[in-house]
């Protein structure tokens, strides 16, 4: 029977801990386990085990309904049923918030309405027993949500998953092999107007291309890291409801050679080297599992709030772990490859080092010279990876880009010194290529496959340095990343134990007439591979017309058709000050505004010379600037007609 005043006496401990639990369940833990179990990626390229599954899973459904009934149990009972009201009323303002974030209206605003769903519904909640008995009745769910996330979901194939079997060759390389794989590297970043990789700017991988084998039309058989790794990895091409694990891809480049010589493996976001043979990876059960809550928290507020007030939420596009930390952490480049160059060291026999490290890819933060900077950018790209409609704004993210993209030349160049100053250059295997490219097109999608960026994505640099090769060649016909693993053999001297899809392109059985992009869900995008080599040559042309080519890397501060002023004396006619903030506090100064008047580019003058130049679109400017350029001189920003 209801009742027929408010009374905020809560129900029993143990009925409210089962209100609780429901309501947690409908608002947090199930539309987590809907989001993660369709992406067993989210775990497979952190490492998850099963242990870990199924305890995030026990943990995100049980622990914080039980602390909730903790903090009620120890409060005095004239306050508990206020605090009930107010759990019970929070959880349905998460509830309703999700439901309505998507709506035409500001984000403050929705957040009040869901509050006041919530108070509403959490005051019928202690009113009426009819409300209090629906909850009672779906306690089964939780369990429901946990079991078919734990049983039935892309994460269960973790769960679930039994013993691989290996494939190990039954004879030692011929040679000692190091591979390094760069994430988000599209070849024409490197090269010059010539079509050759550039020697001014990036030094070292032009050096590697004189003295190694370069595959010049090399593309990717999957669109990301996640299938296309494993791909460069196996020699067979992607199948969709594959995870970059051990389990799915026992066959691999490590349990080939990992019985017969030591590995010193680096992976990032796939796990195909088995435990038993590299240890590299893993951590500890309790770091993982913080790592895993801490970046489930970003992925559900991106999933909560509205985007205004997402805004602040570290984005979850550029990869797939330690979002707090901006792809810091474990996978922080610069720790990660003074981490692995320290483990090339001399030996007699052979040895297998591979290194797959996240540069140049986003987040953008490094300088050619390793010095880390922050900004506060122009607008980037939607949750859709999708880049806003500004063309300026995209091309200050491709300058970044290329920026750093110095850096990774850098590194480069350290872990060749090394082979040398080991004596392992001559006579090892050296094979350096990307996991994808990259598209700098406004309106388009910035990493996904489209018809639209193909040439853009599609096409990575492969460099061979056969072991005593001294002289450089160029393979022009077109390649792809599933004939990296059977040129790897081939080039080693050893016979693969399993069937492949790739081809040994040192000695090719047939030419490739198409190049064929896989996508998610298994689709792919095909085009004659002389069409996209076309476009991606067009697509090289808009690249040194707005960055220039064979210059240093310094020059990448004028951008655009008024790049030849970087550098000279200016003294302009036409001063901008509708400026946004200028911060000085690190190495790298971003010179931002709008121009009211009409002209083609700002330069930005100090001491009398330009030290940075950027194209205006659509009225507005994002200029970078080097603090090292300007000291503590003043800056005048002026707009080129």
């Amino acid at each position: 029977m209801a009742r027929t005043n408010l009374t905020l006496d809560p129900p029993r401990l143990r009925l409210a801990g089962l209100h609780l639990l429901v309501l947690w369940s409908f608002a947090v833990a199930e539309p987590l386990f809907d989001l993660l179990g369709n992406n067993g990626e989210f775990f497979a390229a952190r490492g998850s085990t099963a242990l870990d599954l199924v305890l995030f899973a026990f943990i995100l459904v049980f622990v914080p309904p039980a602390a909730a009934l903790a903090l009620e149990a120890v409060t005095p009972r004239s306050m508990r049923g206020f605090l009930h009201l107010l759990l019970v009323g929070g959880l349905v303002g998460l509830l309703t918030l999700e439901a309505i974030r998507s709506e035409p209206a500001a984000g403050w605003v929705l957040a009040m309405i869901a509050g006041a769903v919530g108070l509403a519904v959490a005051t019928v909640y202690m009113r009426f027993d009819a409300a209090r008995l629906l909850l009672t009745v779906l306690v089964p769910a939780p369990f429901l949500f946990l079991g078919l996330f734990l049983l039935n979901s892309g994460a269960s194939r973790l769960t679930l998953s039994g013993t691989a079997s290996a494939a190990p060759a039954s004879e030692r390389p011929k040679a000692p092999i190091v591979m390094v794989v760069f994430d988000e590297l599209p070849v024409n970043s490197l090269l010059d107007r010539h079509g050759l990789v550039d020697p001014v700017r990036y030094p070292h991988f032009a050096a590697l291309q004189r003295h190694s084998t370069w595959f010049a039309n090399e593309s990717v058989v999957s669109e990301g890291t996640l299938h296309g790794v494993p791909s460069l990895l196996t020699g067979r091409f992607p199948r969709p409801s594959e995870l970059p694990v051990y389990h799915d891809h026992p066959q691999n480049l490590f349990t080939l050679f990992g019985g017969e010589i030591p590995l010193h493996v680096f992976e990032t976001e796939t796990h195909l080297c088995p435990t038993k043979l590299c240890h590299e990876s893993g951590g500890s059960l309790g770091g993982r599992l913080g790592s895993l809550f801490a970046d489930t928290s970003v992925v559900y507020l991106h999933e909560l709030l509205p985007d205004d007030l997402a805004k602040g939420i570290p984005s979850v596009s550029d990869g797939w772990q330690n979002f707090w930390r901006n792809g810091g952490g474990a996978n922080d480049p610069q720790k990660r490859f003074a981490r692995f160059l320290p483990t090339v060291q001399a030996t007699k026999g052979e040895a297998l080092w591979y290194l797959h490290f996240l540069l140049p890819h986003s987040p953008w933060r490094f300088l050619p010279s390793g010095a880390r900077y922050s900004i506060r950018p122009a607008a980037g790209w939607s949750a859709a990876e999708v880049w806003n409609d500004n063309q300026a704004a995209v091309d200050q993210y491709w300058q970044r880009h290329l920026l750093q993209l110095g850096y990774a030349d850098k590194l480069l160049g350290e872990l060749v010194a090394r082979l040398h100053a080991t004596r392992l250059y001559n006579r090892s295997l050296i094979v350096v290529t990307a996991d994808e490219g990259l598209s700098f097109r406004a309106g388009q999608k910035r990493r996904p496959a489209s018809a639209a960026n193909l040439q853009d994505i599609s096409y990575v640099p492969l460099f061979m340095k056969l072991p005593g090769q001294r002289q450089g060649r160029i393979v022009r016909r077109p390649t792809r990343s599933a004939d990296v693993l059977p040129t790897i053999a081939a080039a080693a001297g050893v016979k693969l134990p399993w069937p492949v899809e790739g081809q040994n392109q040192l000695s090719p059985t047939h030419a490739e007439r198409f190049v064929s992009v896989a996508k998610d869900h298994g689709r792919r995008l095909v085009v004659p591979a002389g069409d996209l080599e076309a476009r991606r040559e067009a697509a090289l042309r808009r690249q040194v017309a707005l960055f220039g080519s064979d210059e240093p890397t310094s020059d990448l501060y004028g951008i655009g058709p008024d790049r030849r002023l970087l550098g000279r004396r200016y003294s302009g006619r036409m001063p901008i000050t509708d400026l946004d903030a200028i911060d000085r506090s690190g190495p790298l100064i971003q010179v931002s505004g709008r121009a009211t008047e009409p002209a083609r580019s700002v330069a930005v003058v100090a001491n009398g010379r330009v030290v940075a130049v950027d194209p205006i679109v659509q009225g507005h400017f994002w200029a970078l600037v080097p603090k090292s350029a300007i000291g503590t001189a003043r800056l005048h920003v002026f707009a080129v007609p």
